[in-house]
């Protein structure tokens, strides 16, 4: 049976007695838009967890949420705890509000509030964003592929993102490369891509990089990342960022598009005798396929293939699910049709 109080009741008795407090069970989002004074939040998610840690048995306590829905049940769960003195606050905050009772807009931390989505994630929580925002990757190209992967692991937190591009933001490219505006257009694209970033994500760090990638920087751009995404359009750079990857043995995320259609994988290059882009791709003395300059290239498909680059960046470094490590995902947006090749080392290729 569980104990009711108006709001009324729950705020003279905590007012009065010493060992008598409000807990309010909304989301940290919900808070800080106004809580009860003197109130602790702990959101319903994190009652069983928290309970037994964080509070007494000895204590009186009064649940609160926004329409009493959410309390009754922190007071089901605070019961099967083995907490008696517990009370649910009939019909909430709006009805706190409604009395007029003390109210405070609490300090909040903003990062708890701009990744609170991830903290509630089952399988990856605070631990797997405190990876994210000590981890550094390099965006080789701020162009189709570069612009979804850019904005999306800005969005999720990643604490360092190098861009490197030596391009201009053009008119044409805003078709699919996201990450530019009009009023960028005749700008470097690495200028552009930190505007937008820190204007997203203030809390990181952007490192643009006016540079067209060579052999001459490509190592000292690879070897201080824990991740490199390949958003390159032509196979001789690469080739680059392959053989500077398996010299440091850092895992590359390759995407490439073709009109309708995206290809993805990842060489994770820390593995001993992990295959890379040349067992995948060997080189052909001259060849240089055809891109989407000279083809054309539906906008939404390099949209499409970033953000799989960012979703594997964002599994290797927080270490869940199943990257797509020696399997090429073969994605044909026209008929929605999905295909996974799986390739092994190649036993000629001297690189990996």
């Amino acid at each position: 049976m569980i104990n009711s109080v108006t709001a009324a009741q729950a705020y003279h008795s905590c007012n009065k007695v010493e060992n008598h407090t409000i807990i309010d069970v909304r989301t940290l989002e919900e808070c800080a838009r106004g809580t009860p004074k003197n109130a602790i939040n702990i959101a319903l998610e994190n009652i069983n967890q928290l309970a037994e840690q964080q509070l007494d048995k000895n204590h009186h306590y009064y649940f609160i949420c926004q329409i009493g829905i959410r309390s009754k049940l922190a007071c089901q769960q605070m019961l099967s705890l083995g907490f008696n003195n517990v009370y649910d606050v009939d019909n909430g905050f709006n009805e706190w509000q409604s009395q007029n009772l003390p109210t405070i807009t609490p300090k909040t931390n903003q990062r708890d509030l701009r990744y609170s989505r991830h903290h509630k994630l089952s399988g990856f929580g605070r631990t797997a964003q405190k990876k994210l925002s000590s981890a550094h990757v390099v965006i080789i190209g701020a162009g189709g592929l570069g612009s979804p992967s850019a904005l999306y692991l800005a969005a999720a937190g990643v604490g360092i993102i190098t861009i490197v591009d030596d391009d201009l933001v053009q008119l044409s490219n805003l078709q699919r490369q996201i990450l530019h505006t009009t009023k960028a257009i005749g700008s470097p694209k690495v200028e552009s891509a930190k505007n937008q970033l820190s204007a997203l994500n203030p809390d990181i760090t952007i490192n643009p990089i006016n540079q067209k990638l060579n052999l001459e920087n490509s190592e000292h751009l690879i070897r201080q990342a824990d991740v490199i995404i390949d958003g390159t359009d032509n196979l001789s750079t690469r080739y680059i960022v392959n053989d500077t990857c398996v010299k440091y043995k850092k895992p590359l995320i390759y995407a490439a598009v073709y009109e309708y259609e995206a290809q993805i994988s990842v060489f994770d290059l820390r593995t001993t005798n992990s295959p890379c882009l040349r067992c995948l791709f060997p080189q052909s003395d001259g060849f240089e396929p055809e891109n989407c300059s000279t083809v054309g290239v539906l906008g939404v498909v390099p949209g499409f293939a970033g953000i799989l680059q960012a979703t594997e960046a964002i599994k290797i470094i927080t270490k869940i699910g199943e990257p797509l490590t020696n399997k090429l995902l073969v994605c044909d947006l026209l008929d929605n049709s999905f295909r996974k090749i799986k390739y092994i080392p190649d036993n000629q290729c001297n690189h990996h």
